[in-house]
């Protein structure tokens, strides 16, 4: 029994089809059934039940799978802590994500993944958040990272999540204040992302929610401008946290908790084709960016 013939009985079992999972195994359907006939010759039972084009797991291929799994795992683990022990890994690696994770997340990573992994070329795609899923779509990166996203071929996984909070600049009344009344928001100037974003969407329902109409002075396209206006003081805006943690510590803008007011999630994902093979060097990325930024714990791939 060996890794080439645990992966074939997995991926059929997962497809019900010999031909799929040759085309995620990128072999040939006489080869996957060659690896499953290997198989269950030296296990001594059958596995599958042929029914024309679509195939099932027997009893005991059902009470193997599992274990299956957590052999391919194990075995993808060793190899991977071999590669991570052997500083000549080398590969590229593509990814696409948003302008929010590639400006204010990614940097923070990306230097100490490279540290690790000095031949493992890194190109990061910054677009729009309907654009990362239609490149992972398309086949043209592996893994996405961005907003939720809720497609039948997506398999997703949360990094994590950040808040829009209430950011001020420093010389502002509410600037002396702990917490803020929902009424202290009425005819105060708003900076706002552009109306139909889901940014936008969300801040709209929520002050719409606590029966607040905003006085909107701009509505901005990108975090960066909408932080540069409030900082020229031309109003007051929410920004997700994490846009916002250096001039939070330098004292250019301030945060202010609103009492009673709905939070404002922001959950980041990554995302990849359920037939993708996360392995090699993507699955050290990948491991990587969940250790670094998933606290809840993360799934295993296999």
């Amino acid at each position: 029994m060996n890794m080439e013939q645990i992966e074939a009985f997995i991926y059929v079992s997962l497809t019900g089809s010999f031909s799929r999972a040759g085309e995620i195994l990128h072999i040939s359907q006489p080869s996957v059934s060659a690896r499953i006939k290997t198989l269950e010759n030296e296990m001594g039972y059958p596995f599958f039940i042929r029914n024309g084009k679509m195939v099932h797991l027997t009893k005991e291929g059902e009470t193997f799978l599992p274990y299956a799994k957590i052999v391919l795992e194990n075995m993808r683990d060793a190899v991977q802590a071999i590669q991570q022990t052997n500083s000549n890994t080398k590969g590229e690696i593509k990814i696409a994500t948003v302008f929010t994770v590639s400006n204010y997340v990614l940097p923070f990573l990306l230097k100490e993944f490279n540290d690790s992994y000095p031949n493992v070329k890194l190109v990061i795609n910054t677009v729009r958040p309907d654009h990362v899923l239609d490149m992972v779509l398309n086949h043209e990166v592996p893994l996405g990272i961005c907003s939720s996203v809720n497609h039948l071929p997506i398999e997703t996984t949360l990094l994590f999540e950040d808040e829009l909070v209430l950011a001020i600049y420093p010389e502002h009344p509410f600037s002396s204040m702990n917490t803020i009344r929902i009424n202290d928001l009425a005819n105060q100037p708003f900076i706002l992302f552009n109306r139909g974003s889901s940014d936008w969407e969300m801040i709209n329902k929520a002050l719409k929610t606590v029966g607040v109409k905003p006085n909107v002075v701009l509505e901005g396209d990108n975090i960066e401008l909408i932080k540069h206006m409030v900082r020229k003081k031309m109003g007051i805006g929410f920004l997700p946290r994490f846009s916002i943690e250096e001039e939070l510590q330098s004292g250019d803008l301030f945060e202010v908790p609103i009492r009673s007011f709905p939070r404002l999630s922001l959950p980041f994902q990554v995302l990849y084709l359920k037939e993708t093979k996360i392995d090699g060097t993507l699955k050290i990325f990948y491991n990587f960016l969940l250790n670094k930024l998933n606290r809840e714990g993360s799934r295993k791939v296999i």
